[in-house]
């Protein structure tokens, strides 16, 4: 059998149900697991690409990140019928998905991107795996979903593992537009290079474009004449209509030698300490719904904080675009102070820089690769109706809520898992603060 077909059992136990993506290396299936009801990603790799054992090395490379948060967990691997399959939890949406979507994500969106990629990346990193594919369409969200995932682990390498390589130059390795200077010239790469693609991924997440991408469609020299440019042109002409951060961190990446491990908890400084950077405001995409109100009142009160943080949102966007640098520091004063709508919000800002959130697991999420499941506007509906598919509705009771909370009234850490996201409406209080002064009726 060349191909798997729907309906198909994979290892006893996981029914395939669609074919959600599909690349030069492989497919993607959506599966169902027949005795939890669980959604699954199925990937089968094509058996005309088995000689380059991609997805072998994939899941090997997994295997030893399992347990890392914002990497794909790994529930079965084999073959069947001649397929080398793989499955994996679903992960969501990639990014050029949400950036379709929304036409454009605010800056303190891209801000959150950069801090967990560069949590995701520092832990892989650790563990002397680097990913050398970095790019929108392997990073992963999901609309109820408070973290990101990296996925296609197809091409990294285990830096422990010595170079097959005999001659100087490697062959290129990545996707040109977001691969580092080194991938272009056949060196050796490392951590830095990850850092690198991260900082061009960025950049295009803001302006949704890079220098070298009218040179992508040329067919002579592609890759030598877009590494040039890459390597020529200044970190501010590259980096121009983007904020200071961003700047800032790819002045960090470019003084990195090959061999010099990377400070993750200085890069990740440049983001957490800007006044754009908020973490409590998790994504553009992430959608806060507003549940178990025990009156009309109580839901009205909560609409006005959203419609002030609408504003705020507004105040920054109007902060990015100030070109003087001293007024867009006083007006960035100014929104969190006293006198703005959003002042609210200065308490659970410091509780957050003291205490990092805890994200949870996410719960029925999709696996789709935009590597090759190009969204055109036909098929985006299609996408959004397969997305609410997953959507489970298993909010806790509020009476149980409270109670539970009240049990556990000497652990918050635990609470927080436990409550956040699923429980916890949008608001500009400490979320287990405000539950705590509800009155069980």
């Amino acid at each position: 059998m060349s191909d798997i077909q729907q309906g198909q059992i994979v290892a006893n136990l996981y029914k395939v149900l669609k074919l959600l993506s599909q690349g030069s290396f492989g497919k993607v299936y959506l599966g169902k697991n027949l005795k939890t009801g669980e959604s699954v990603a199925i990937k089968v790799e094509k058996q005309q690409m088995q000689r380059f054992f991609s997805l072998n090395r994939e899941i090997d490379i997994l295997n030893k990140l399992q347990g890392i948060q914002g990497v794909p967990e790994l529930i079965w691997f084999g073959e069947q019928n001649g397929l080398q399959i793989m499955i994996t939890n679903m992960l969501g949406f990639d990014l050029m998905y949400f950036l379709k979507k929304h036409k454009k994500f605010s800056i303190d969106c891209v801000f959150n991107i950069a801090y967990q990629m560069l949590e995701i990346l520092e832990k892989i990193h650790k563990l002397n795996i680097i990913h050398r594919d970095l790019k929108p369409e392997n990073i992963l969200g999901k609309v109820n979903s408070n973290q990101i995932h990296l996925i296609d682990f197809g091409i990294a390498k285990d830096l422990t593992k010595k170079s097959k390589f005999t001659y100087q130059k490697i062959p290129f390795i990545g996707t040109s537009r977001y691969a580092s200077i080194s991938a272009h010239f056949g060196e050796e790469q490392n951590r830095k290079d990850d850092l690198e693609a991260l900082g061009y991924v960025l950049i295009y997440l803001i302006k949704q474009e890079l220098p070298w991408m009218r040179c992508e469609k040329q067919q002579d020299n592609r890759l030598i004449k877009i590494g040039q440019m890459k390597k020529n042109l200044s970190l501010e002409k590259v980096c121009e209509g983007c904020p200071q951060q961003i700047l800032n961190y790819m002045k960090q990446i470019q003084t990195l030698t090959t061999k010099q491990l990377p400070n993750y908890r200085k890069l990740k400084g440049i983001f957490e300490n800007s006044p754009l950077y908020i973490k409590w405001v998790i994504f553009d995409w992430y959608e806060c719904r507003y549940r178990n109100y025990k009156s009309k009142q109580e839901l009205k009160v909560n609409q006005q904080k959203k419609k002030k943080y609408d504003s705020a949102q507004q105040i920054q966007l109007s902060i990015e675009k100030t070109p003087s640098k001293a007024s867009r520091i006083n007006r960035s004063t100014t929104m969190y102070g006293n006198s703005n709508p959003s002042s609210q919000l200065n308490s659970m800002e410091s509780d957050n820089k003291k205490r990092s959130i805890k994200s949870t697991e996410s719960i029925y999420v999709d696996f789709v690769n935009s590597d090759s499941y190009i969204l055109s506007k036909n098929n985006l509906n299609k996408a959004e109706t397969l997305n609410q598919i997953f959507e489970a509705d298993e909010f806790m009771p509020l009476r149980d809520q409270l109670q539970l909370m009240q049990q556990e009234n000497q652990d918050l850490e635990m609470k927080h898992h436990l409550l956040h996201y699923r429980s916890v409406n949008f608001n500009f209080k400490n979320p287990i603060q405000r539950y705590l002064q509800f009155q069980i009726n």
